[in-house]
């Protein structure tokens, strides 16, 4: 797929290209000699967005009752999303070095590994940032019956519990 796309960085105004953007500092287009020196086009940044938000996640859903979602929207992961655009400049990188030996180019040998490890850190890092999900488990009508009255309870704080 080529992209004939766009770049932009806003700061942050822009948080669908920004966020993601920001974490793998891919902030500046030009150099000082007006050469392009952008990783991504804004649509790259998408497609990697797409792909992060189809695979579901407990974002901290949580349903009543009536099993609803109380969520308006799913939480977005930006480190995912940044993890995995790390995870495509490591395998460009990755790729690029099988053909150093035929070119006079010095490439980083521990560059892969070390964009590896950085998109490792990100994933972790969302691992860890407050997102579970708590699953109680029915055996019987008698469970369930009982299981959908504590939550109801819950729900209108008349269950310490």
């Amino acid at each position: 797929m080529a992209y004939i796309g766009t770049f932009t960085y806003q700061g942050g105004a822009n948080p669908a290209i920004d966020y993601p953007r920001m974490l793998v500092s891919d902030t500046v287009q030009f150099d000082a000699n007006n050469n392009p020196i952008f990783a991504f086009y804004d649509e790259e940044i998408q497609s990697a967005t797409n792909i992060e938000m189809a695979v579901w996640q407990s974002g901290m859903f949580w349903s009543g009752p009536t099993g609803l979602a109380n969520l308006p929207n799913t939480p977005i992961p930006w480190r995912r999303i940044a993890a995995t655009l790390i995870d495509c400049l490591a395998s460009n990188q990755a790729r690029i070095s099988i053909i150093s030996s035929q070119l006079d180019t010095k490439l980083n040998d521990g560059a892969v590994k070390d964009m590896q490890a950085q998109a490792a850190a990100l994933r972790e890092a969302d691992d860890n940032s407050g997102s579970f999900a708590i699953i109680e488990q029915v055996n019987d009508w008698w469970s369930f019956t009982s299981r959908y009255w504590k939550t109801v309870q819950r729900q209108s704080g008349g269950y310490p519990g």
